[in-house]
């Protein structure tokens, strides 16, 4: 059973009691204080950086940053524990840093990781949030009829809940924010939708249990529909305008490329297909279930599978792969580096030949019987930085020693 089964069991249970027993917080903990490490700030001379927004840089998801990444051996810059079990992908606007922690949003300097505010905004969630006009906007997903729940929009500076909607359904996918609205997934309900920034709810739909985080490019969103389909809407009225049929579940966030828009199956297919119609362009076989998202550059895209990470360029054909890698996370491309986390691994890759550059082994810690370790979303890098969390609870900030 897992972690989140069983706190459904619970709270249905009327046990939330035990919870703390359960998963070791309090008592039966082996470090009850987290101690912190800081070993030297991130310079922020000439500024932070480019904003990394929301999932994987941007509504479009393509995991393509306007940054450069450390390229040799890495230290720890800081560590801090704001919070602990599932977790979101860091994002960075200015001097901040924003990580979802098991329903609890939190905020860090970004020079020292300092904790500057928590919210706890529902009962358990790890969408990563997205950051748009000093509002943070967040999902989350909750085992009791009584529980907050849903897309929850978080003022920037103070923390304060300013307004929560889709308040009826557990939201597991994070959201996709652009000047024009704020865009729902599912992963956890057959309810996708659409969001003004003051709150009002646009439309509505159903789709599959697992429907994916949507990708918005040009008034179109695109979802993976969490069943055989690729499913898009309009942005502003929410009226279907194409679908196209694959051959296995389509759970990930689709990625924009160009006039394209590129998606993996369940199946270990990648299809991709024309944002104006839903026609396929092309599609490529890969070894094992394709469940992460990818990453872009300009004539490559990086995807991670069960049975490796590959390397197809922009038409469809095979450059390089890994086998060896086989748990990586979405991943992320800045500079000429790929960048994601293997386990309890963070690893940097030439996106050229996939020759690696550096790994750094993240920390596991111990609640009682319960051990807390791994990278379950891709990181961040800025500014020369690689921001990551982890499992155990712990964000790090890495850079050239």
């Amino acid at each position: 059973m897992d972690r989140r089964s069983a706190l459904g069991i619970l709270v249905s249970s009327g046990l939330t009691g035990m919870s703390g027993c359960l998963w070791g917080s309090g008592n039966g903990a082996s470090e009850s204080t987290p101690t912190p490490v800081m070993n030297r700030e991130v310079p922020t001379g000439g500024g932070a950086g480019p904003a990394i927004p929301q999932f994987q840089g941007s509504a479009e998801h393509t995991g393509n940053l306007d940054a450069t990444g450390p390229t040799d051996g890495v230290t720890t810059y800081w560590r801090r524990t704001p919070h602990r079990y599932d977790h979101s992908q860091p994002v960075v606007v200015d001097d901040r840093v924003y990580v979802s922690l098991s329903g609890n949003l939190v905020r860090l300097d970004r020079s020292t990781g300092q904790l500057q505010w928590l919210t706890e905004v529902g009962y358990e969630g790890a969408a990563t949030p997205a950051v748009y006009d000093e509002t943070v906007y967040v999902t989350t997903w909750n085992p009791g009829a009584n529980l907050g729940r849903g897309l929850a929009a978080v003022d920037a500076k103070s923390g304060d809940i300013m307004w929560q909607g889709l308040t009826d359904a557990n939201i597991g996918s994070s959201p996709a924010v652009t000047a024009d609205g704020v865009f729902i997934g599912g992963y956890e309900t057959t309810t996708v939708a659409a969001f003004d920034h003051d709150g009002t709810e646009r439309w509505r739909h159903t789709l599959g249990e697992y429907a994916s985080t949507p990708a918005v490019t040009d008034g179109t969103i695109v979802y993976g529909a969490g069943t055989s389909r690729v499913v898009a809407y309009d942005a502003e009225s929410g009226d279907q305008q194409w679908q196209f049929e694959t051959d296995g579940e389509t759970t990930t966030a689709p990625t924009v490329v160009d006039d394209r828009v590129v998606v993996g199956t369940r199946a270990g297919t990648l299809y991709a297909l024309a944002i104006e119609n839903g026609a396929e362009d092309w599609s490529i076989d890969l070894p094992g279930s394709l469940h992460q998202s990818i990453a872009t550059t300009e004539d490559r895209l990086i995807v991670p599978a069960d049975e490796g990470l590959i390397a197809v360029d922009t038409e469809g054909h095979r450059e390089w792969a890994i086998e060896t890698i086989t748990r990586a996370t979405a991943p992320v491309v800045a500079g000429g580096g790929v960048y994601f986390g293997d386990g309890r691994v963070v690893r940097a890759l030439s996106v050229a030949d996939g020759t690696e550059w550096w790994s750094l082994e993240t920390r596991e810690r111990s609640y009682g019987d319960v051990v807390l370790q791994g990278i379950r979303t891709a990181p961040t890098v800025t500014n020369g930085i690689v921001i990551v969390a982890t499992q155990a609870g712990d964000v790090y900030a890495l850079g050239e020693e």
